[in-house]
């Protein structure tokens, strides 16, 4: 249940940076699709790693990071959605190369990507986790901005953080509504 509500926020805040950023039609419906679908793997990841109340082992996190490989195995079968594939394979890269699957940088990870992993961690920075209280939307934006160049693109950071002051009312009834 936990995996929906995440995935249907993020989903709806990538619709919401895509436009901001001026992807045309295909491209914020790859985005939308991609955060719908982008965590679909963790059906293959044990129970007792995705509902862990504590800090996770590195066996663990070596487990957990399948998820990816995961979702692709899964989505590759269903030709409506090969488009979403790029998106959710590298939505856990980082802009400056560390992240994973494959440890890509820049402007190699794919644009869908970049939008994903933005709106993914913000998503997930400002949820309740059973390891982690949530953050608020301006403790958000400060954690966005120390990682724009890092783990975030830093263009893409900058219009979301500028989303996340103008819009902050729109994020909070769309967070809110979608509480278990």
């Amino acid at each position: 249940k936990y995996t929906l509500v995440h995935s249907e926020n993020v989903s709806r805040y990538g619709v919401i940076l895509g436009e901001a950023l001026g992807f045309d039609k295909e491209k914020i419906e790859i985005i939308r699709k991609a955060g719908l679908l982008h965590d679909i793997g963790k059906i293959g990841i044990p129970d007792s790693i995705l509902s862990k109340a504590r800090e996770l082992t590195v066996e663990e996190v070596s487990v957990m990071r399948k998820h990816v490989e995961l979702s692709v195995d899964i989505l590759k079968h269903i030709p409506a959605l090969l488009k979403v594939i790029p998106a959710v394979l590298c939505h856990h890269e980082r802009y400056d190369g560390t992240g994973y699957p494959r440890g890509i940088k820049g402007e190699s990870i794919p644009e869908e990507a970049r939008c994903l992993s933005l709106v993914d961690s913000y998503e997930a920075m400002t949820s309740i986790r059973s390891y982690k209280k949530a953050l608020t939307i301006d403790e958000a934006i400060e954690e966005i901005e120390k990682n724009k160049g890092c783990q975030f693109d830093p263009y893409m950071a900058e219009v979301f953080i500028r989303l996340l002051k103008e819009k902050r009312e729109l994020f909070i009834k769309y967070h809110n509504s979608m509480k278990v």
